[in-house]
Formats: C-alpha cells, sequence, structure tokens
C-alpha cells in the first residue's frame, strides 16, 4: 500500500484515501465493459435465397466498385441506407465484416438509377480501409461516454454513504469533486478525438460519392438527394395514417403505396412540383446546372459527419459524369415485390388487438378524404395550408370589413395566381427568419462568417439588422396576405347578407370558432413548450436544484392554468349542427371534450404532472385542431355555397342557428410568445463545456484538481502531511441586528437572525465578550466546553432553541423538544441549525437524524408561546426591544410586547435617547404620555415640524399626536400627497382607508408597503393578500409570500406544496369539509390538533361528538385569533361558559375589543345582522372577517350569504372554520 513508508504519517486516513483511489479506479475500468453492438431497431434481414435478384444486383455492384460484397443485408421501414458493423470490445483488435442496410421507403420514391447511385455510394464506404478508424472511435466514444455519463449503482453508493453524518457528506463531496474532474477531462479530451473523427468521417463521404459518380453518372446521386426531402415528410405521414387506421382496427396493406399517394398530393396541396419530383435537367450546361443551393445558415461543421447536400452536389460535378439514370422502379431488383411490401408493412403494425386487413383502394379512399378538404382545393394557392388565419386579429373586426359593398363582378379576382408567390416567398422568408435566429443564438454558423442577403454582406456583428430586415419583409407579405383574407371574409360576408337567410350571421360564428381555436391552441402549445424548455434548461446538469424545480413547476402551473381555462370556457363554445357533424359529435362541445381532471403540479408532483401533462394537451389540442380545421372547411364551403348562389342567383335556404364561441379568452397573437430560455447559463454551460470559453474553463479547473489530486498522492519518506482543526464553537444570533462575538480572542460577525462557527485554540473554559455592531456591549460572560459534545452559544437568550427528529421509513415519529434559551449548552445532534437530507439509505426499516434549531426567523408571538418560562420570555423580550434594528422586521412587535414589563421604561428611554428622531419610537412615546403630558408632547411636535417644514415625519408626527377628527385627516391626506415617498404618511393612508373599506384605495398603498422595508412589508403583505382575494377572485399573491414570513406560511398551508406527511395537510381536509379527517389527521403535534379540531367543531356540518371534543380541550390549547372567536361563538351556540373565552376575546381584539364584542353580543341576541355591522365601522378587513365568522357559527344560513365569501376570501384555510358555498 506504500512506498518506503510513504504516507505512514497520516495513520488511518492514508487507509481512507487507498480505498477512493481504488473506488476511483474500478469506476473507470468497468467502463471498459459497457461497448455493445451497434444495432439498428426493427430490421428484416434477407438473403440470396429469399431475394436472388437483389443479391445479384449488389454482387454486380459491389465488384464494379471494386468493394467487398456485403456479409449480411437487412431491409428497414427507414427512409435510408447505410453500412453498418457488428461491433463489440473484441474489435477493437480483429476487424468486423460490413452489412448493408436498405430502406424500402426509400426505394419507393427512388427510380433504379438513382438507387443504383445511394447503392454505389455504399459500396464506396465498403472500399475504405479508413472506416477503421469509425470503428475505433464507435467503441472508444461508447467507453468514455459511459464514463462520463453514466449514473449507477457506485454513485448512488456514493450518495447513500454521504447520507449517513455530515462529516461523511464532506468527505464523499470532495471524493465527488475529483470523479467529475476525471469524467470532465476525458471528455473533453475525447471530444478532439471525436472532431477529428467527424472531420474524417465528412471526407470519406464526399470520396464514396465519387465512386457513385464513376458508376452512375454525376446527376443520379443528387437527384436521389433531392427526393429524400419529400420521401422523409410522405413516409412520417404515411406512418401517421396507418397507425391511425391500425387504432381504429382497420390495418393498411401497403404503407409504401400510401407514401406515394401523399407525395403526389402534398405536392399539389403545396403547388409544389419539386416536393414529389427532380427539377428537370436543361439541354445545355448541365455540369452548371445546380439542384440545391448554399442555405444562409448550417450546423458548425465541426459537429458534422455528413457534409450538406451543395457541397455533395458541388462534389459531384467537380468533373461532370454524363449518364442516362435508368427510369425503371426501384423496386425491380426485388423479388415479389408486393409481398416484400406487405410484409414490412405488417411489421409496422405493433399492438395487442387484432384488425381487420383492409382492400389498398378502401385504404387510399380513407387517405384521400382529408385530402379533398376544400381548404386544400389548389384554387386557394396553399393560403390556407399550415397557415394560421386569424393569429394576428385581437378580434373579429380585424378580420372582416362591415362596410364593404360586394358584387358578382370582383368573385373571380378573389384568388388570383400571384397568392401562389407570396405563399412561397412567405415560407422562404421565415425559413431564413429561423437561420437567422440560429445564428444569433450561435446554434447554426454561416459560411466563411459571411451572411449574404439580397446582395449585401452581413458579419456576425451585424446579423441583428439582417433579421430585422427579413422581419420587415415577412411583415410585408403577411400584411398582403391578411389583406387579402379580410377582402376574402367581407366579401362573402356582404353577399350572405344580400342574399339573407341568417347566412352572414353563420359565416361570423365560424370564423369566431377559427379564431377561438387557434388562439387558445397556440396559447396551449406556448405554455407547453415553455415547460419543456424550462425542464431542459434546468436539467442540462446532472444536480436539479430546488430553484431549478420551483421553476419548471411555475411553468407547470402556467400550463395547468391554460388547459384548467379551456375547460372550464368549454361549456360557452356552441357549435352548429352542421359544423358537429363534420367533427363527427353528437353532444355538445364540453361533453366532447371531458372533463379535466388533472391536479396542479407541486414539487414533490412535478414529474408525474410533466408525463400525463403531454397527453393531456395532446387530447386537448387535437380536439382545438379539429374544430379549427372543420370550422375553417365549412367556411370555406359556406363561402363557395354563397359564391355559388351569388352567380347564379338561385335562392339560399335558410341558415343554421350560428355557432357562438366565448364572448372573451385570453389570446397569443403572432409575436406575443412567451420567451424562452435560449442559451445556458454560465454554470451550465460551464460544467457541460458548452462553447469555447466554458469548455476552456472547465478543462482548466478538472485539469487543476486531477493534477492536485496526483500532487497530493506523491509523498516521500519521512514526508509530513497536516490534516487538522480546531474545535469551534457554533453561534446562534436570534436578535435582530448583526452582532460581534468574541471567543478567546478570535473575533466573528453574526448576522441577525444567523449562525456562525468560532474556531477556537481548545475546548475548556472560554471567555465570551458580545457587541452590537456599533460597540454596545451585549452581555461578557465566561463559559465551559466539554468534549464529547458541541458547544451552542445561543446570543443572549433572544431565541428559543428547538430540538428535533426527522424520521424515515416506517420509524415512528418523535415529538419536537422545545429547550428554552439556553445561553450556553453543549449539543449532541446530527445537524446543527441546517437541514437533514430528504432521504437516507441504509439497512433495516428507517432510521432517523435529530436536528437542533433556533426559532429566531419565527415571529414574536410564537416565540414567546414556545416558552414556559415566564422569566426566559421576559428576558427573551427586553433583549429584542433594547438590541433590534428599528428597521428590523420584527422590531414593533417586540417593542409592543416588551411594553408590558417595569423595566421597558429605563430601556425605552435609553433607545429614545440614542435616536430621538426615530419614527417609531416617537409613536410610541404618544401612546405613553400621560393625559397631563399628552399636550405638552404634542406641542413639541408641532413646533418641531414647523421649524422643519421639510421633514415628513416631523409632519406626521405631528398630526397623529393630535385627535382624529375630520380635519386632521384631511391634513393627513394633504401630507400623503406632499411626501409620496414617506411609508409613514403611506402607511397610515393604507389603514385609514382599509378600516374605511375602501379596498381598491388601499391596495396601491399597500402595495407601497410592500416593497419599502421588511417592518412594513411584513403586516401590509399579509393585507394586501387579503384585499387582493376579496377584491379579485383568483389573483395571484404567490409573489408577496416573498415579502412576509406571516403570509409565506398561511399560503404553503393553503396552497402547498406539503410533506405527504404533513401535519399541516390536515387544513387541506378541512377546507374541502372533510372534518372528520382533519379532527383525526394530526396525532403527534397536539397543539395543532386542538387548533384544527377547535376549526373543525365550528365549521358547518359538525356532529355532536365533535364539538364535545372541542369543548372539551383545555383552555388556551389550540387558541389564536381564529379559534379565540369561533369557540366564543361555539360555547354561545350550544351553551356551554363563555367567561374565558371572552376574556380571551378583549385580549385578542385590544383596542377593538368594544366593537368586536358589541357585534357578537348583537348577533348572539338574535337582532339584525345587517344592522349590527354597522358596528364594525372602522375596524381592520382581518378583525371585520373574524366577527363574520362567528355569526355564520351563530346564525347558520341565516346569516347573510355575501359573508360567505367574504370570509372564505379575506380569512385563510388556517384562519377559519369550513363554511359553505352560499
Amino acid at each position: 500500500m506504500f512506498v518506503e513508508g510513504a504516507g505512514s504519517d497520516l495513520g488511518i486516513f492514508a487507509y481512507v484515501m487507498s480505498i477512493c483511489s481504488l473506488f476511483i479506479a474500478v469506476m473507470m475500468i468497468k467502463a471498459i465493459f459497457s461497448v455493445s453492438n451497434a444495432k439498428y431497431d426493427d430490421l428484416h434481414e434477407v438473403s440470396a435465397h429469399d431475394q436472388p435478384r437483389l443479391f445479384a444486383y449488389l454482387f454486380e455492384l459491389a465488384d464494379a466498385a471494386g468493394a467487398p460484397r456485403p456479409h449480411r443485408v437487412f431491409l428497414s421501414a427507414t427512409v435510408n441506407a447505410a453500412v453498418f458493423y457488428d461491433l463489440s470490445l473484441f474489435n477493437l483488435i480483429f476487424p468486423s465484416k460490413k452489412n448493408l442496410l436498405i430502406g424500402l421507403p426509400l426505394v419507393n420514391t427512388l427510380s433504379r438509377g438513382e438507387l443504383r447511385a445511394v447503392l454505389a455510394h455504399e459500396f464506396g464506404h465498403f472500399a475504405q480501409r479508413s472506416m477503421a478508424v469509425g470503428r475505433w472511435a464507435y467503441v472508444a466514444q461508447q467507453i468514455v461516454g459511459h464514463m462520463v455519463t453514466r449514473r449507477d449503482a457506485f454513485d448512488d453508493f456514493l450518495v447513500g454513504i454521504g447520507r449517513i453524518d455530515l462529516r461523511l457528506t464532506i468527505a464523499v463531496g470532495v471524493l465527488q469533486i475529483i470523479i467529475w474532474s476525471i469524467r470532465s477531462l476525458l471528455d473533453s479530451v475525447f471530444q478532439v478525438v471525436m472532431l477529428m473523427q467527424r472531420a474524417l468521417s465528412r471526407e470519406m463521404e464526399m470520396q464514396a460519392d465519387l465512386v457513385a459518380v464513376s458508376l452512375t453518372g454525376s446527376d443520379a446521386l443528387v437527384h436521389a438527394l433531392h427526393r429524400t426531402r419529400g420521401a422523409d415528410d410522405a413516409w412520417d405521414r404515411a406512418l401517421s395514417f396507418v397507425q391511425g387506421e391500425y387504432a381504429a382496427g382497420r390495418a393498411t396493406r401497403d404503407a409504401f403505396a400510401v407514401q406515394s399517394h401523399i407525395l403526389q398530393r402534398m405536392s399539389n396541396i403545396l403547388n409544389d412540383r419539386s416536393y414529389a419530383n427532380v427539377p428537370p435537367l436543361p439541354e445545355q450546361g448541365r455540369h452548371a446546372h445546380r439542384v440545391f443551393k448554399a442555405e444562409l445558415a448550417q450546423p458548425s461543421k465541426m459537429w458534422l459527419t455528413h457534409p450538406l447536400n451543395h457541397e455533395r452536389e458541388a462534389n459531384a460535378k467537380r468533373i461532370y459524369v454524363q449518364a442516362p439514370i435508368d427510369p425503371a422502379s426501384a423496386w425491380s431488383i426485388f423479388e415479389q415485390p408486393a409481398a416484400l411490401r406487405e410484409q414490412l408493412t405488417r411489421s409496422l403494425l405493433v399492438g395487442d388487438h387484432k384488425p381487420t386487413f383492409v382492400d389498398l383502394e378502401e385504404s387510399l379512399k380513407t387517405l384521400a378524404r382529408p385530402f379533398k378538404r376544400e381548404q386544400f382545393s389548389r384554387r386557394y394557392c396553399g393560403i390556407y395550408f399550415s397557415r394560421a388565419l386569424t393569429r394576428h386579429a385581437s378580434d373579429l373586426t380585424q378580420l372582416r370589413d362591415a362596410h364593404y359593398a360586394a358584387s358578382p363582378d370582383s368573385l373571380a379576382s378573389l384568388y388570383p395566381a400571384t397568392l401562389t408567390d407570396d405563399v412561397h416567398l412567405l415560407r422562404t422568408l421565415k425559413d431564413e427568419r429561423n437561420q437567422l435566429d440560429a445564428l444569433i443564438a450561435g446554434r447554426l454558423t454561416a459560411p466563411g462568417g459571411v451572411v449574404r442577403l439580397r446582395g449585401e454582406e452581413f458579419r456576425k456583428k451585424r446579423l441583428p439588422a439582417a433579421l430585422a430586415r427579413v422581419r420587415t419583409e415577412i411583415d410585408e407579405v403577411e400584411e398582403r396576405l391578411h389583406r387579402h383574407d379580410r377582402l376574402c371574409r367581407s366579401w362573402h360576408q356582404d353577399m350572405a347578407r344580400q342574399l339573407g337567410s341568417g347566412w352572414q350571421a353563420y359565416l361570423d360564428g365560424l370564423l369566431a370558432l377559427v379564431h377561438y381555436a387557434e388562439h387558445r391552441l397556440a396559447d396551449l402549445y406556448d405554455a407547453q413548450g415553455m415547460m419543456h424548455n424550462a425542464a431542459a434548461v434546468v436539467t442540462a446538469v446532472n444536480r436539479v436544484t430546488a430553484d431549478g424545480v420551483a421553476r419548471v413547476v411555475g411553468q407547470g402551473a402556467e400550463l395547468y392554468s391554460v388547459m384548467d381555462r379551456i375547460y372550464r370556457e368549454a361549456a360557452q363554445v356552441h357549435i352548429d349542427p352542421r359544423l358537429a357533424a363534420r367533427l363527427g359529435i353528437d353532444t355538445d362541445w364540453q361533453t366532447a371534450l371531458g372533463k379535466f381532471t388533472m391536479t396542479p403540479p407541486h414539487a414533490e408532483t412535478i414529474n408525474d404532472f410533466m408525463h400525463y401533462s403531454d397527453g393531456w394537451v395532446n387530447a386537448a389540442s387535437s380536439w382545438l385542431d379539429g374544430l379549427r380545421a372543420d370550422a375553417l372547411e365549412e367556411l370555406l364551403l359556406t363561402e363557395t355555397m354563397i359564391a355559388r348562389c351569388a352567380r347564379g342567383g338561385e335562392a339560399m335556404v335558410a341558415a343554421p342557428a350560428p355557432s357562438r364561441a366565448p364572448e372573451s379568452y385570453p389570446l397569443l397573437l403572432d409575436g406575443a410568445e412567451r420567451k424562452r430560455q435560449q442559451q445556458l447559463g454560465w454554470w451550465a454551460r460551464f460544467q457541460r463545456a458548452d462553447g469555447m470559453v466554458p469548455g476552456a474553463a472547465r478543462l482548466l479547473v478538472a485539469a487543476s484538481i486531477v493534477v492536485a489530486v496526483l500532487s497530493a498522492g506523491s509523498f516521500t519518506k519521512g514526508g509530513v502531511s497536516a490534516y487538522g482543526s480546531d474545535p469551534v464553537i457554533m453561534v446562534y444570533n436570534g436578535l435582530g441586528t448583526n452582532v460581534t462575538v468574541n471567543i478567546d480572542s478570535r473575533s466573528k460577525v453574526v448576522p441577525a437572525r444567523a449562525h456562525a462557527e468560532i474556531s477556537v485554540p481548545a475546548l475548556g473554559k472560554h471567555h465570551i465578550v458580545t457587541t452590537t455592531s456599533d460597540g454596545r456591549a451585549i452581555e461578557t460572560f465566561d463559559a465551559e466546553s466539554k468534549r464529547g459534545g458541541h458547544p451552542v452559544y445561543n446570543v443572549a437568550s433572544a431565541a428559543p432553541l428547538v430540538r428535533w427528529t426527522a424520521v424515515y421509513g416506517s420509524i415512528r415519529a418523535v415529538p419536537e423538544e422545545v429547550l428554552g434559551t439556553p445561553r450556553w449548552s453543549d449539543s449532541r445532534v446530527d445537524f446543527l441549525f441546517a437541514k437533514p437530507p430528504e432521504s437516507i439509505s441504509g439497512k433495516g426499516s428507517g432510521g432517523s437524524r435529530s436536528v437542533l434549531d433556533g426559532m429566531g426567523d419565527a415571529a414574536p408571538q410564537t416565540q414567546v408561546m414556545l416558552l414556559k418560562d415566564e422569566a426566559q420570555a421576559k428576558n427573551m423580550g427586553l433583549m429584542h426591544a433594547r438590541f433590534d434594528d428599528l428597521d428590523s422586521v420584527d422590531a414593533e412587535t417586540w417593542l409592543a410586547y416588551a411594553h408590558q414589563f417595569p423595566e421597558f421604561g429605563a430601556l425605552f428611554k435609553e433607545r429614545l435617547r440614542r435616536a430621538p428622531r426615530d419614527v417609531l419610537l416617537r409613536r410610541i412615546e404618544m401612546s405613553e404620555a400621560s393625559p397631563e403630558r399628552k399636550p405638552a408632547l404634542c406641542a413639541e411636535l408641532a413646533a418641531e415640524s414647523d421649524a422643519r417644514p421639510e421633514d415628513g415625519d416631523l409632519k406626521y408626527l405631528a398630526l397623529r399626536c393630535r385627535d382624529k377628527s375630520a380635519d386632521i385627516k384631511r391634513q393627513m391626506a394633504q401630507a400623503r400627497e406632499h411626501w409620496p415617498d414617506n411609508m409613514w404618511l403611506v402607511r397610515w393612508s393604507a389603514y385609514d382607508k382599509m378600516q374605511a373599506s375602501d379596498f381598491s384605495g388601499a391596495a396601491p398603498e399597500l402595495a407601497l408597503l410592500v416593497r419599502s422595508s421588511p417592518a412594513n412589508a411584513d403586516d401590509a403583505a399579509v393585507n394586501l393578500a387579503r384585499i387582493r382575494r376579496l377584491i379579485e377572485p383568483g389573483a395571484d399573491t404567490a409573489t408577496l409570500g416573498s415579502k412576509s414570513r406571516r403570509l409565506n406560511r398561511l399560503l404553503e398551508i393553503e396552497n402547498g406544496p406539503l410533506p405527504t406527511d404533513s401535519p399541516l395537510r390536515a387544513y387541506h381536509k378541512l377546507a374541502t369539509g372533510r372534518l372528520n379527517e382533519a379532527s383525526d389527521a394530526v396525532t403527534d403535534d397536539p397543539a395543532r390538533a386542538a387548533h384544527i379540531l377547535r376549526l373543525a367543531a365550528a365549521s358547518d356540518g359538525a356532529d355532536a361528538g365533535m364539538i364535545k371534543r372541542a369543548m372539551a380541550l383545555p383552555f388556551g390549547q389550540g387558541l389564536d385569533s381564529a379559534t379565540i372567536w369561533a369557540g366564543l361563538a361555539l360555547a354561545t351556540r350550544h351553551g356551554y361558559d363563555t367567561r374565558q373565552y371572552r376574556e380571551a376575546a378583549r385580549a385578542a381584539a385590544g383596542h377593538t375589543q368594544e366593537q368586536m364584542l358589541a357585534f357578537f353580543d348583537s348577533v348572539a341576541a338574535g337582532k339584525d345582522p345587517r344592522a349590527a355591522d354597522r358596528r364594525l365601522t372602522g375596524i381592520d378587513p382581518e378583525e371585520r372577517a373574524h366577527a363574520w365568522s362567528t355569526a355564520l357559527i351563530l346564525l347558520g344560513n341565516k346569516a347573510p350569504a355575501e359573508w360567505r365569501t367574504s370570509v372564505k376570501r379575506l380569512l385563510f384555510s388556517s384562519e377559519r372554520p369550513y363554511f359553505k358555498a352560499a
């Protein structure tokens, strides 16, 4: 293991290093055994016995090319011809024999002479000795690919080890970085090898082309290459047809006849003879004739294995060889081609059911039906093929002119032949635009680094200008086509009006459905594309972060919203009988579309959502696409009928009742699509080596790490390696201010509500001095740490510490333990102020990990409620009141809490002395002032304000100190306008408008507060969320959660995502009326269980047993502002003692207690609830909602129905009982 004692100073660590090295070696060596044979799927092997004519033809051609004859011959159902090997690790040394693959869909579209050129090209490869390089590159690529990208049991083993212990996590992390470096280095080096292999491959293709030219002439191969474009597209459409027929229980006998039929049909629809045929050769100058032209852009040559078609044509005609092309069918080289075609077609039918084989003529008739659609008629010049008719229009008025006067004389000019030119030009321009987009994004490169457009050269920096020019040209062509569309619709609409019988309205209804279907279909596909784009971006690297998951969930939620809207608005889509018959439905649109039963995505379910959402999108898009196509078809047929009647003067029959689209629906205009991320971020590009700079950076980092590891392993005899660390003390700062902690002369700044480690020379006795950032002393003391534990210093005892246990598998949950606020403790837990892993691996039925957490981030009320020791709670409150920054989120709450203690007076005077201009402290000074002192204080504030008229804070304080008269409110409003950025005046305005029920006016004021300091944002965000839910049902409040700890918790409980075992899921059950499930869901948290039981007992539908259990709870357990009022109402309704509840209600309501109880008593006495509601004037929305909830509990259905709706919107699911809908 060691050489001359090298590494012996490391002790057991040397053995650990050796094991790690062995582990890395095994991971690398096992990749060698990953090589598998190169195989094509779904191949049909033929022999000389089966196809003597074919083999004779192939042998003759191989001999003519001077190439070896093929070892084996395979036929496939692909547009392809290729040479391939049977490869294994054995073939790194010994050569392998070459097999020939012939794709019958390619044969089906070529003449005998063109197929001979293709096969001669393949035999050119047979003769190449350099193909051995490709064999070696393929085997090596499998080995390196396995090593770099494969994650298997070895990686899982590492992850499992890391989950056992935090220290092991660090060690495994180091090992993973080393493995990553080796993989990255291998990947980068092998890319260079692959680039050279691809360059060689391109040269081999060119040389094989020349073999084909020597045997068949320069034109045959070029013509074959040209035909593959249409062959590919037609074969894909043929497969789609065959599979569709198979799903319907009908089996097609000959897919190749279907392909040929589609080729001709598509050529007619596109009005493009070159789709199915090769452009004819000129009589003169054939050597200069070109079928292919160079594109604006092309894939980067370094990644290409085949040259581009225009390059291959130039190579084939560099020395022009003229030869006739045998026009006979390529099937003539096969024995019994009809049987062979049928045999290959049968292999395409994969499934369990047994369909009925139909005659080919019947299949072709079925195939012809969609091609006989009116919209595919050649007289339309292809204007309705693969082109949106209404995406540019926001409403129907942009699609037809209501004042147009139609005459039969202009009918003949509606579809001029020049339309074909515009349609072809638009397709060409859009192709150029896509290529320029790809050039700018870096996905394609320009030949020679220059784009030539309309006779002008554009280098890379000027590509946006070229793109702008092309977009302008596209806009011009589209504008001409849009004007033509508008003319056609206007002519037929007006002529329908002249002819009467209701056909104008019928046309309008069909046009509305086309508009609806196109926009909703585009929105659906766009939302789906955004979700897949987000998933592709975040999964571009192996590790997906929580932010990445959240991003995909967010896009998934948007897709869900689009689908949900489509299904909800289906009831508003009305289809006329003629269109319904064309669609093949005998029900309404909503029934045909079906019910939408998907659940919204969450972090835990996003994989399932993405898996199943594609099926839902396919189903919905199929219906919408069918609606669009059939509505357009019916529109054009109706227009044709109107034109016929206008020419012939025949009478019109009465039109059916017109179709109707929803009155309003989301639009997705051309150019308004969601912006997708086209490039990865720098970190992802670094990990993937995507681009020259990221690739070089990854290579440098990976190489540096590998060199460092190799250097670290180079020990000499007697060498000393120092691996050690000083003991550390964990410091937790629960205060709302940064502190400087000095332990044994070692200092560190610990941020507010955060933790940090301070290393010390040794464990034992320690001297601790803690100060604020401005040097004020917080505490000085001595403490002692003991070996075997981990010392924890809780600064100023300012936060409760909680010890809890994360359990895994079937291990029984362990109740959390509140430790109080110990200043110094020795902790023995697995994780200190850190989140334990989501899962662990190991033997047995599960496991657990202990965690120590600080509650400094919790709301002050929560922290106080956790403490049973009143002295600890008092000390904690005074420490926060004394030291928390006044602009921190909880400063006002802590000052209000500390107000009850005798020490507060001196504490407050000291804070006011240090910050005499602070508005929060001056407000408290007003509240603390005695009746005798108050007038003098107000006079002082008024004098200060008069002396400094530019100070908005002083103006606010001077006005607030006085009575709340109408004049003071008017002056406050004037001050608010004068100082628009003063948050204290904004705060006054917001709460004044809320108390006056001017919610629309309060919302923008609250929004300003949310964007201001954390002290304002926390409460303002909650109130703004309540108001938005009230006045804008369905409004998005999730973004506000990031501004408010309390709101974030309320939203998390209401909307999730929550772990499957979370007790908070009980609130979901409560909100949907499953009261018994909710009350029984929580067993390990008595306080939470009591809270849920109290809300459930006050809910509609609660049984007597549940109510009895709730009222038997110990008073105080599970009580908060919601359950206090619910408990008071429940006790009053069922005759229980209400004294304790009334006292708690008074304390909870504060200064509004008299109004709240007056309302409650009035309702409980049976008086008019609406009259009682006037007693709540000036009450905040939250308190008003709690008051209304008591009325709902007391009166049931006799309470005003709108109060049910308002309570559900103003209060979140964890703040209210369950109330049935009005």
